[in-house]
Formats: C-alpha cells, sequence, structure tokens
C-alpha cells in the first residue's frame, strides 16, 4: 500500500522537464507517422497516376501502330496484334511486373467462361458466312420487299435485319441495297453512308449473341443480359426515330411495285430467319450455352441446305475468322491487365464514391468515347471501364443502369470512330470522301448524347 501511494506522489512530484521530455517525445513519434502515411499516400498517388498515364499512353497508341506498321512491313496490321502490342506496352508503362502480364494472357486460355465466349463468337462468325454462301440473305430482302411497299422504310429495315450478322465490317453487306435505293430516293452519297450505319446495329443492342452481349456476363455475372436489351430498345428507338427524321424524312417519296405473295414472304422469313432467332429460343428457353446454341443452329444450316452439303465444310471452314480470334484474344489480354491496375481500380472506386451521379456519368461517357474513338472497337471501352464498374459497392438494379450506360457510350465512341470498320468499308463502296460523313454524322450526335443521359435518369426513376 505504501509503496502504490509512492509511486502516486512521485508521478504528481515528476519534475518538469521528465514531462516536456515525454511531450517532446510524443510529438516527435507523432510527427514521424504523419509523415510516414504522407509518404505512403504520395507513393500511392504517384503509383495511380502511372497506371493512368499508362492506359491513356496505351491507346493513344494505337492509331499510330495502326498508321505506322503498314509502312515497316507494307502490311496492313489486324487489330489482334495492335492489341496485343498496346497490351505489353500498357504493362511496361504501368510498371506491371512480368509475372502478373503474363498471367494476364495465360488466363484467357485456362478460364472456362472466356474459351467458351470466344468459342460462341468464332462460331457465330461461320453462321453468318453460310447465310450469306447460301443466299440466305438475298431471299430475306426479296422477301421485305415483298411485305413493305415504301422504300424509305425497307431502307430503314434492310440494313437493321442484315445487321443481324454481327460479324467485322458486316455493313458492306447491306451497302449495295443502301446504294440502289437511295439512289430512287435522290440521297446523297454521304448520306446512304449515315443510312446504312444508323439503321444498321440495332443487332448490337438487342442480340443476346453478339461480341459485346456475350462478353458483359463474363464480367458483370449479376446482370441478367435480357434486362439490359430491354433497356436498350429505349435508346435504339430514340436513335433510329432521329435518324430518320434528319436523313429520311424529307426524302423523296417512292413506292416499290411489289409481287409475289404477302403470305409466302412471310413464310420465307420465317424460314431463312430462323438460323438466327432459333440461337435466341435455345439459349433462353433451354437455357443452352451460347457455343452450344450456335453451333445446333449451324447444323440447322446443314439441313437446310442439305442438296448443298457437298461444300457445307467447305464454308464452314471459310467463316473461321482467325483475325477475330486474335482480336478477342488481345481484347481479353488488355482486360486482365486493366484488373491488375490495383491503383486504377482505387482510384477509380474512389471518384465513384466521392462523386455525384452526374460526375459518375461523365467519366464514363468521356473514357468510353475515348477509347472507342481511338480504337474504333466498342468491346475494348467495354472491356476497360466495366470491369472498375463491377468493382463498385452497389446494388444490381444501380450496376445494371451503369452497364447500360457504359454499353450506350462504348457503341457511340466505336460508331463514330474514324477506324469503325463498317463505316471504312460503306466510305469505300459509295465512293465518297471521309469529311462529308461526318458533317452528316454531326446532325444525329447531339440527339444521341442528349438521349442517353435522359435515358439514365428516366429508367433510375423508374427501377429505384
Amino acid at each position: 500500500m505504501h509503496f502504490i501511494l509512492a509511486k502516486i506522489l512521485l508521478k504528481v512530484n515528476r519534475p518538469a522537464h521528465v514531462f516536456r521530455l515525454v511531450a517532446k517525445e510524443r510529438l516527435l513519434y507523432n510527427e514521424t507517422r504523419t509523415d510516414f502515411f504522407q509518404s505512403k499516400r504520395k507513393i500511392k498517388k504517384v503509383a495511380c497516376m502511372r497506371q493512368f498515364i499508362a492506359i491513356f499512353a496505351a491507346f493513344l497508341l494505337m492509331p499510330v501502330l495502326i498508321k505506322g506498321i503498314p509502312l515497316v512491313t507494307k502490311k496492313k496490321p489486324g487489330f489482334g496484334p495492335v492489341l496485343l502490342i498496346t497490351g505489353v506496352c500498357l504493362a511496361l508503362i504501368a510498371g506491371l511486373p512480368a509475372d502478373t502480364a503474363l498471367r494476364s494472357f495465360t488466363s484467357i486460355f485456362t478460364t472456362a467462361k472466356t474459351v467458351q465466349i470466344i468459342v460462341a463468337i468464332i462460331l457465330v462468325g461461320v453462321l453468318g458466312n453460310l447465310l450469306k454462301q447460301y443466299g440466305f440473305l438475298d431471299k430475306i430482302v426479296a422477301a421485305l420487299e415483298t411485305l413493305i411497299p415504301s422504300k424509305k422504310a425497307i431502307l430503314m429495315v434492310l440494313p437493321a435485319v442484315m445487321g443481324i450478322l454481327t460479324v467485322p465490317g458486316g455493313a458492306y453487306l447491306s451497302a449495295p441495297f443502301v446504294d440502289k435505293i437511295g439512289g430512287d430516293l435522290e440521297l446523297s452519297e454521304p448520306r446512304k453512308v449515315v443510312v446504312n450505319l444508323s439503321f444498321r446495329h440495332m443487332a448490337l443492342f438487342v442480340m443476346p449473341f453478339t461480341t459485346n452481349m456475350l462478353f458483359i456476363p463474363t464480367v458483370v455475372p449479376e446482370i441478367n443480359i435480357y434486362h439490359l436489351i430491354a433497356l436498350n430498345v429505349g435508346f435504339i428507338l430514340c436513335m433510329h426515330t432521329a435518324a430518320y427524321f434528319i436523313y429520311l424524312h424529307g426524302a423523296k417519296s417512292v413506292r416499290v411495285q411489289t409481287c409475289g405473295s404477302k403470305k409466302k414472304a412471310v413464310l420465307d422469313l420465317l424460314l431463312y430467319l430462323s438460323p438466327i432467332y432459333m440461337v435466341v429460343f435455345f439459349n433462353a428457353v433451354f437455357h443452352l450455352p451460347m457455343y452450344l446454341s450456335v453451333a445446333l443452329c449451324i447444323l440447322l444450316m446443314l439441313l437446310l441446305c442439305w442438296k448443298q452439303r457437298k461444300t457445307f465444310l467447305r464454308n464452314v471452314w471459310k467463316g473461321i475468322s482467325f483475325s477475330t480470334l486474335f482480336m478477342l484474344i488481345g481484347v481479353y489480354f488488355i482486360q486482365n491487365l486493366i484488373q491488375n491496375l490495383d491503383q486504377v481500380m482505387s482510384g477509380v472506386v474512389w471518384l465513384f464514391q466521392n462523386s455525384s451521379g452526374f460526375g459518375v456519368l461523365l467519366v464514363i461517357s468521356s473514357a468510353s468515347l475515348l477509347f472507342g474513338l481511338t480504337t474504333g472497337l466498342s468491346l475494348v471501352p467495354i472491356g476497360i471501364i466495366l470491369p472498375l464498374v463491377a468493382t463498385l459497392p452497389m446494388a444490381p438494379t444501380l450496376k445494371l443502369l451503369y452497364t447500360f450506360f457504359v454499353f450506350i457510350w462504348s457503341f457511340l465512341g466505336y460508331y463514330y470512330s474514324p477506324l469503325h470498320l463498317c463505316q471504312l468499308l460503306t466510305i469505300k463502296y459509295m465512293g465518297c470522301a471521309t469529311w462529308p460523313v461526318y458533317k452528316e454524322h454531326l446532325k444525329l450526335i447531339p440527339w444521341l448524347f442528349v438521349c442517353s443521359y435522359l435515358l439514365f435518369y428516366l429508367y433510375q426513376w423508374i427501377l429505384l
């Protein structure tokens, strides 16, 4: 008891210089601790800036590679090799370890879901080639001309129907028809180009077996792809309505001299479109994986073309696009690298969490537009931005809305890109310059930009 009392008295009567020494030590400790955390934050900030710079530098390099490689090799590079080189540059500039970059590449072939998606996309290309080779497209067009008397209406429907074949540069298939019918309506060559492009891309938004639609569940598995398609319908209606009033409403009216039975035309449509809509049927009703659904429809094509079965395997082989395969490998490689940029992920999550709803939308739209314009691919901005959105702590319905917004702006970046393959091929066919086409584009751009924001807030008001 006396000992404890003595200790208390000693503490009470401790000399002043002892208190000053303790206070000084505490102050020094706090300053050291503060310096440590400030230094740590500074290192993280530098790493974050480096990784953001790596993303922008790598993708700004893409147009240089596309233009520069032919000067050296005398051969135009495919998007696949360019994306792979871009991925390597991204890893080097960001300072990713070599084993991380290698793992990002090898995981493409070791992840079952990714392999299934790649196989499905390749098989879709095979199906598209078979439809073309066996004349199904021509028969679909003939049936439409029988059913639709207005050439303006045909000009809207035809590219959309042929756009169901979501193959790279597929607008080249509908360009001859648009050129002919557009000539009857006295449309200028640049306007024919934008009409072909404006009405062609509906399938990207509503078909569950397009490349982008197949890709999304691998990144955001909680998203129901058919819910996303339902939201996309609103944007397609806005886009097609605006395109009609801007490009076709004031054109000369010409009616088609229809011949043949309308009943037969409907039956022809049902028959020759069956390899396409049966993909949706197998996937939605029987819940078969997409690659199996497409494979079954290729077998359906064999039955429909049984009299020409001797050429079937040769046409299947012709439909296998190795350039598409390399492009997909490049896209998945970049996506895996982006997911390993931990500081970028943290920075974007912080930005999303500390921004208003409108601020987040601005970030998404700006980044999607940049990556889409510089690559001419909608899958690249989706592959970069969607994994960032997927990490955000939010309800599934809100995540669906953000996925919709990413999807729309990735499309807009790709759609208006000077590297957009459909545009390049259509311009080549129509024989016009690029600048007049962009003057026509400028009439539609403001409407699409505004509609994307209005639809987001409208859907948010309805669903949340």
